[in-house]
């Protein structure tokens, strides 16, 4: 069975497919040959980057694997997603990233039957200028992660996604 990734922009591009900030500015640099978003807090309250899944980007209902690498600088970073079901909103996953560390996202999430849209959301450190950093998004079905060997390489979509043993060795990015 193919892999393929259903996130829009796992190499971070940021063109087409953009991502929306909230009381945080977004850059893309490149540290150790990756490119990476981050996310700095430069504002208070409900501070976040997030990127938006609907219409012909929104995956169907089903259960999927989300994988991804952050990095944070501060403490109180979180990675999370979001169904957009009727006028709300349903926490599929949510973790935590502590300060000066790196964390390897890799969660199964539930998409509704009735989502409208998917949140990816980053949410940098509170206080104003710290940040946090997000690399190789991949959203897939549940059935072609778990029949694969190894990790994987961030793909665009409709491409097989590739092993990625050496990702999981380029260390921190500060």
């Amino acid at each position: 069975m193919q892999r393929i990734n259903l996130f829009p922009d796992p190499n971070m591009a940021n063109t087409i497919f953009q991502c929306i900030p909230r009381q945080c500015t977004v850059d893309f640099p490149t540290v150790s040959g990756f490119r990476w978003l981050r996310a700095t807090t430069s504002g208070s309250g409900d501070i976040y980057a997030q990127y938006q899944l609907m219409g012909a980007n929104l995956p169907r209902a089903g259960v999927y694997h989300i994988h991804s690498i952050c990095y944070a600088r501060g403490s109180s970073a979180f990675f999370r997603v979001y169904a957009g079901v009727g006028n709300g909103f349903t926490l599929l996953y949510e973790t935590g990233i502590a300060d000066d560390q790196t964390r390897w996202i890799d969660a199964d999430i539930t998409i509704p039957a009735n989502t409208t849209q998917l949140l990816i959301r980053v949410v940098p450190p509170s206080t104003v200028g710290k940040f946090i950093l997000i690399r190789e998004i991949l959203l897939e079905s549940k059935s072609t992660y778990a029949t694969a060997v190894g990790g994987f390489r961030a793909s665009s979509p409709a491409t097989p996604c590739h092993s990625a043993d050496a990702a999981h060795r380029d260390g921190d990015a500060r």
